[in-house]
């Protein structure tokens, strides 16, 4: 028996990775009763759940053919609600206990079935990162029971795990675009099950469901090129495999010597001149964790705000956010107007560039990126979605695809 699921992920650490608990999206009326499924309590989490999967497969009924050159097939083994707190329960299929399933869904292909833990995963998710994160989790797991139809269902896990986000995103654009008959979403909360994901991400130094820029990136590449192209996707090689991945000092973090040389370099390949911003806790205008003045060019940083992002993501995101502010400072002395694409551009490209990023590092700044605006300010608003896009450019591109 072979299973797809999210063993990577523990409630644990959904709650710790969490800040505000997210206002769940709307689910139009009337949701679907979830007599289908089996063991259902038939409250309201297997109804969203319920709701979920009649609208995924209602999506794959006309999305499949176009894609694959068949006809869909609705999952012949069902949908299993597992109680994983009710230790007498009947085991779903591909586990021999319901605890096995605590905190985790799963696809179980020798029956071609779906299950879930409806008492310590989907709750907490809703709770913290609303509805969406659900509809998210369960379209992953469906999208493993669309390889098994397209032939698709062998091969390196790592690339099965990203067909699977991608195959994801591509329904949740489905939803976004208002064709779902139930489910609706928005911007915002689009982004909160894009944070539900990589909290899915591999620890470092595993290998399972990718890293969180895997994750996330293939589930843009659906979500903006629909299913066709889900083949396609690969694991990053953005940044190197390592074993110890430790945070390093706050005060050493601080030090913007490098980031500084990166701009410099940047700017005057550019032809312009650089001047380097000096460094305070605070300017007119500025505000945030960083924030940055143009007259005369100040970064600026407030340690107390700063100490709390590196302990609660970690010593990239610190220097994620500083780059954002020099990324900003290089628009304005290049007399570029300076976007949110552009400033968050810059900021990918100086990733990219250092020495010895690991992907535990790269997570970190994607995190950062997801979650915070003060990656981009100075420009348009942006969803957190929009500057990921914007981020893997500039990761992607290096400096001079985001000048151009």
């Amino acid at each position: 028996m072979r299973a797809f699921g999210l063993v990577a992920a523990t409630v644990g650490l959904i709650i710790s990775a969490c800040t505000t608990p997210a206002a769940p999206p709307d689910v139009a009326e009337p949701t679907v009763d979830p007599a289908f499924v089996h063991g259902t309590d038939r409250g309201g989490t297997d109804r969203l759940a319920a709701t979920v999967v009649t609208d995924v497969q209602a999506y794959w009924a006309q999305a499949y053919p176009a894609a694959f050159g068949g006809p869909w097939r609705d999952l012949d083994g069902g949908f299993f609600s597992v109680d994983t707190g009710n230790a007498t329960g009947t085991a779903p299929p591909c586990a021999s206990s319901p605890q096995e399933v605590e905190g985790n869904a799963y696809y179980c292909q020798s029956v071609d079935a779906i299950a879930w833990d409806r008492a310590a995963l989907l709750p907490v998710l809703r709770e913290h990162y609303g509805d969406t994160a659900v509809a998210v989790v369960l379209a992953h797991e469906i999208g493993h029971a669309v390889q098994q139809r397209a032939g698709l269902a062998e091969g390196e896990p790592l690339r099965l795990e990203s067909m699977a986000d991608c195959y994801a995103g591509s329904f949740l654009r489905w939803v976004s675009d208002g064709h779902a008959p139930h489910l609706r979403t928005t911007p915002d909360r689009l982004d909160d099950g894009l944070r539900a994901i990589t909290v899915f991400r591999d620890p470092v130094g595993t290998s399972g469901h990718g890293t969180a820029f895997d994750r996330v990136t293939a589930f843009q590449h659906g979500f903006t090129g629909g299913p066709r192209g889900c083949t396609q996707v690969s694991e990053s090689h953005v940044a190197e495999p390592v074993d110890d991945d430790r945070n390093a000092p706050l005060t050493s973090v601080l030090d913007t010597t490098a980031i500084d040389d990166y701009f410099r370099t940047a700017v005057t390949e550019q032809g312009g001149r650089w001047v380097p911003p000096s460094r305070s806790t605070g300017c007119p205008g500025a505000s945030g964790p960083v924030g940055y003045c143009p007259a005369p060019p100040t970064v600026t940083a407030d340690p107390a705000a700063l100490a709390r992002t590196h302990d609660d993501i970690g010593d990239q995101a610190v220097t994620t956010l500083l780059a954002s502010r020099y990324a900003l400072a290089a628009l304005t002395e290049l007399g570029h107007r300076p976007t949110g694409s552009a400033i968050t551009c810059l900021t990918g490209s100086f990733t990219a560039d250092q020495p010895n990023l690991s992907p535990g590092d790269l997570d970190e700044a994607v995190q950062v990126v997801l979650e915070s605006d003060a990656v981009s300010r100075g420009g348009e608003p942006m969803s957190g979605s929009d500057r990921i896009a914007a981020f893997r450019d500039g990761l992607r591109s290096g400096a001079g695809g985001c000048l151009s």
